[in-house]
């Protein structure tokens, strides 16, 4: 046997005859693992959970308000308490979801269809809404959706709209959580 010589991390490993084909001597070359250090994608989950338990009320085009924090873990993703919006402060890909209950208000004409949907940047996000038909006062449903986002600019606003009358809404949640980085090019 030769010499044993540590690599890069990241480097090939390699096997080398210094010798000749008569006496064989091996050197090899094995990498060194990882140092340790991480990225912003790498270390900290970077996740946030946001609720609001009590019944609220929301108009047609109205934003839903979250008024407790529930898990967070890093700092990408933040909300003030009884906010209607989630701030995402790195850029990245996310995976958002939304559950919740609704009800359609006293006074309103049926059938009701009403919407809510997620908004990235006042923008809604395509596949990322969920739609129910009321046909009396007296119904409740929990509606729920999710989707993966790409945040190329931040912060990011993230915020959840009704649409189509007046609704009440409880027991709603709204989770973020990054899932990786946007790759860089040269």
């Amino acid at each position: 046997m030769g010499t044993v010589t540590t690599g890069e991390p990241g480097t090939a490993a390699a096997v080398t005859n210094s010798g000749d084909e008569n006496s064989a001597v091996f050197d090899f070359v094995i990498p060194r693992g990882n140092d340790g250090t991480c990225d912003e994608c790498s270390c900290t989950p970077q996740l946030m959970s946001t609720y609001s338990t009590p019944p609220k009320q929301a108009a047609s085009g109205g934003k839903l308000v979250f008024d407790m924090n529930g898990v967070t873990s890093g700092t990408a993703i933040t909300h003030a308490l009884n906010s209607t919006d989630v701030v995402i402060n790195q850029t990245g890909y996310y995976f958002v979801t939304f559950n919740g209950t609704l009800a359609p208000a006293k006074q309103s004409n049926f059938p009701l269809t009403i919407t809510v949907s997620l908004r990235q940047q006042g923008t809604q996000v395509p596949g990322a809404e969920a739609l129910h038909t009321f046909h009396t006062s007296t119904e409740a449903v929990n509606v729920a959706f999710s989707q993966i986002i790409r945040v190329d600019t931040v912060p990011a606003v993230l915020n959840v709209v009704s649409a189509g009358g007046t609704i009440f809404y409880s027991g709603i949640n709204l989770t973020v959580q990054k899932i990786g980085c946007i790759a860089v090019t040269a």
